[in-house]
């Protein structure tokens, strides 16, 4: 499989907001270069790129991590699914293992919030995007100074950078589905006690 390095930091730069000008005098490196390295006309030197990442905030177990990849079908059959729990909630996982790595790496599951009980963090976020499809229940999505009632039939999509929790406020269970991408990075199972 050829190696496509300048797509992965097009698209680490495009999720940063970054401008090709800004990253190259941050990295040392001219435009033409960067934008040349994007469209994979030419192959950075391992000195560029650990500039580049550098600058991206990433570290480079992650990138390389997250370049592997494999084309292949996982079918999950419903009695096979793995379930995590902790205190007041669980995680049904839906995808595969081979989706939770690669470029366009995502981890979907099937949450369910105990009354009272809350998932995520006030105080900190992470690098890419979710989507909930909220099946049963009402809770209250905290996203950084916003607060937004969730409910049965709602869907809801977010950048996940600024700091987010879901928090059941009802007296019944939430569940919903969950996506977030890319997978690496977050602690979505801990403890596997089912």
């Amino acid at each position: 499989m050829k190696t496509k390095l300048g797509a992965l930091l097009r698209a680490i730069r495009n999720t940063r907001n970054f401008t090709i000008k800004d990253v190259a005098a941050k990295a040392g490196i001219s435009s033409s270069l960067l934008s040349q390295i994007e469209r994979n006309r030419i192959s950075p030197s391992l000195d560029t790129l650990l500039q580049l990442l550098e600058v991206y905030g990433v570290s480079p177990d992650k990138f390389f991590k997250d370049y592997e990849t494999q084309s292949q079908v996982e079918i999950i059959r419903k009695n096979e699914r793995k379930i995590y729990k902790r205190k007041g909630f669980s995680y049904e996982k839906l995808c595969g293992e081979s989706q939770t790595r690669g470029n366009h790496s995502f981890n979907a599951f099937f949450l369910e919030l105990a009354p009272g009980q809350e998932r995520g963090d006030a105080e900190d976020g992470h690098l890419g995007r979710e989507l909930g499809i909220i099946i049963s229940g009402t809770a209250r999505l905290i996203y950084g100074d916003e607060e937004h009632r969730i409910e049965a039939g709602d869907s809801v999509s977010f950048f996940s950078q600024i700091p987010h929790l879901i928090r059941n406020t009802s007296d019944t269970l939430f569940q919903a589905y969950w996506v977030v991408t890319p997978a690496d990075g977050e602690d979505y199972f801990g403890e596997k006690t089912t």
